[in-house]
């Protein structure tokens, strides 16, 4: 008969070890030290960890020497913790030698990353595409979240993260591939949208939900989704993604039905879009074409054209965390769409940029304009340690 495990621990989303008399999880009575601590010897149960390292580990930002009894006294909090899990036994959880810590190795723990890398081995090393599909659907199933969420700003742990980040999109993809291959549109669908949820930067998820789309034969939602995909990255992240999915789209061009427009129906199509009072704001790929056709029609014009860079940079050399940078750039975002005027256009160049195109009459200086957007910027900026700086070229 199969040996129950004496724990269960988790360590993506957020840190847990439970038997079935308690669980330890995070909370506001328990310490970020505590947690780490633990956290930090299971992980590394085969590995006996040296004092000063553990130290250096839960106090990096300590200068002067760590009492040693620091380390000691939180030991000691974490064994008394643990005892709750199995009250009626005498458990020695951590154990010490040598002057290092470790997790008690004779422990039965059933460890969500330990099976999470071990299903991948096995479906690396698995010849049968049917098996090997079931043990990344197992992965898929263990990974709930980033790697100790919780405590992402502690290096080891971003280290983990990125590690297990890396390990759960290369699972994702080999589903997705074993799908798309076995024409099960539906599951590939719904595993992208699952794996958007997590990682919604990561475009290959989304290019697989628009090969199941195709597959499906549903070009116009294929179409409506590339677009849609298109627009969300040149606005969240400043990307243009459109080359990286040009072959997908032009399959969908090709499939488009060929239904003849009149005129009338042209123009409707064609029609008012809903913020027409504000400045023009499109995704990358648009804002380029645009640009080359100022480019042309520059000579002709009674105007004049400038490209300009909007770019949020630091006082001190250190950008913001990126909560706060997003709601920074969602405020120039909107400085821009009501402080320009309709016929202007702009597009988010990067994390923490705009680029426009300014056509001003003979008679007004640019720098009138950028000086009138710095000042503006100031008064509603809510990061005194940021600043707004504005290049501006002609368009010749």
């Amino acid at each position: 008969m199969r040996r129950k495990p004496d724990l269960h621990i988790h360590f993506f989303n957020e840190f847990s070890i439970s038997s079935p008399f308690y669980e330890y999880a995070p909370s506001e009575h328990n310490s970020t030290q505590l947690t780490l601590l633990i956290s930090y010897l299971v992980a590394n149960q085969d590995t006996k960890v040296p004092k000063d390292v553990l130290m250096s580990m839960l106090w990096p930002d300590v200068k002067d020497k760590i009492p040693v009894g620091a380390l000691r006294n939180l030991v000691y909090r974490a064994r008394k913790e643990l005892e709750r899990l199995y009250p009626e036994q005498d458990i020695d959880y951590i154990k010490f030698t040598q002057d290092a810590y470790y997790w008690n190795p004779d422990l039965y723990c059933k460890i969500d990353i330990t099976d999470f890398e071990n299903y991948y081995n096995l479906a690396r090393q698995e010849p049968d595409s049917e098996r090997q599909y079931r043990y990344y659907y197992r992965m898929q199933r263990l990974y709930t979240g980033d790697f100790l969420s919780n405590h992402a700003s502690v290096e080891w742990v971003q280290y983990r993260a990125t590690y297990y980040r890396n390990m759960y999109v290369n699972c994702t993809l080999n589903m997705c591939e074993y799908l798309y291959a076995k024409s099960r549109y539906d599951e590939l669908i719904s595993l992208c949208d699952q794996s958007i949820i997590l990682y919604p930067e990561e475009e290959r998820f989304y290019r697989y939900k628009l090969l199941a789309y195709m597959g499906m034969n549903t070009v116009k939602t294929a179409l409506e989704y590339y677009q849609s995909t298109v627009d969300f990255f040149s606005s969240k992240y400043g990307l243009d993604i459109s080359t990286s999915l040009r072959d997908i789209y032009q399959d969908i061009l090709l499939r488009m039905p060929n239904i003849e427009l009149k005129m009338d129906e042209l123009e409707t199509t064609l029609g008012v879009e809903k913020d027409t009072d504000k400045t023009f704001y499109c995704n990358f790929d648009i804002f380029k074409n645009i640009y080359q056709l100022n480019l042309r029609s520059v000579r002709r014009s009674q105007g004049k054209y400038y490209l300009l860079l909007f770019s949020l940079l630091p006082k001190n050399d250190t950008l913001p965390d990126s909560v706060k940078m997003k709601r920074i750039m969602n405020l120039l975002y909107d400085l821009l769409a009501n402080g320009l005027r309709k016929n202007d256009v702009f597009t988010r160049a990067s994390l923490n940029q705009y680029s426009v195109l300014l056509n001003v009459s003979e008679d007004i200086n640019i720098n009138t304009v950028t000086d009138r957007i710095i000042k503006a910027f100031e008064e509603i900026n809510p990061d005194p340690d940021i600043y707004l700086n504005i290049e501006e070229k002609p368009i010749e």
